[in-house]
């Protein structure tokens, strides 16, 4: 079995080298793999991928421009559909030191001992908790669980986490149903619950462990924007809420 952690990065030269230090004392015990793509950043990102890469197991992808989340994860995605086995895990995380890599064993093993197939890193499980966050996310994030749960018929708690561990057969899976571009239609911070939906209706069980989400510890500025983000929410709501299975009639 192997780990394969994904990291979507944007503009994180001041982060990785303490990310992928951190990822790889957490993950000592561990046979893994750490699979990053630099968006087109601006900064040194890229450069200091290549060089950690000299040094630790780190796989290096790269978009010449700026492409946005979903894109970065599609490319992760779709580079663990073609390397990664069936039996593999897959960590998704954020690069902004925000996701402490300790979480990483916890999120494995919730999966093996709970016969999981997606565990999520949750700030409203039971002893998760959230330091630092601005009020407006607190309250986006709460509201998008009532929502989510009215609309869809999900309860997981912690619907908009990106710290993400899922068996690499269901990520395999959704893209066999929907193919390399349905995959993921979200166009923004919403491509976690367009995922969430696509596993959960395809078989997947979830479980959420109690982490800890502190923003004193973010490097950069957030790229969130918050009037953008609520409306993407939506129309992936809309989308997933009339096309629960992906089906769409011959147009």
């Amino acid at each position: 079995m192997t780990v394969y952690i994904l990291l979507p990065c944007y503009n994180e030269e001041s982060n990785l080298r303490q990310l992928v230090d951190e990822i790889s004392q957490a993950c000592h015990n561990l046979d893994y793999k750490i699979v990053a793509v630099d968006d087109g950043s601006r900064d040194g990102t890229y450069q200091l991928l290549l060089a950690l890469s000299r040094t630790y197991p780190l796989i290096v992808l790269r978009h010449e421009d700026n492409k946005g989340l979903h894109e970065a994860l599609r490319t992760l995605l779709l580079w663990t559909y073609e390397n990664a086995g069936e039996s593999d895990y897959i960590i998704m995380m954020d690069s902004d030191l925000t996701h402490d890599p300790r979480y990483i064993p916890q999120l494995i093993s919730a999966c093996e001992e709970k016969e999981a197939d997606v565990a999520i890193a949750s700030r409203f499980a039971e002893g998760g908790k959230q330091v630092g966050v601005p009020l407006h996310r607190v309250l986006l994030s709460k509201g998008l669980r009532i929502l989510v749960k009215i609309t869809l018929g999900i309860s997981v708690r912690d619907i908009s986490s990106g710290y993400r561990c899922i068996r690499s057969a269901n990520i395999k899976k959704i893209i066999k149903v929907y193919g390399c571009m349905r995959f993921i239609e979200a166009k923004g911070f919403d491509v976690q619950l367009d995922l969430l939906f696509k596993l959960v209706s395809h078989g997947a069980r979830v479980v959420e462990i109690p982490f800890t989400l502190d923003y004193s510890k973010k490097g950069g500025r957030s790229k969130l924007k918050i009037f953008r983000t609520v409306l993407g929410y939506l129309q992936t709501i809309l989308r997933l809420k009339r096309f629960p299975t992906g089906v769409r009639e011959a147009s």
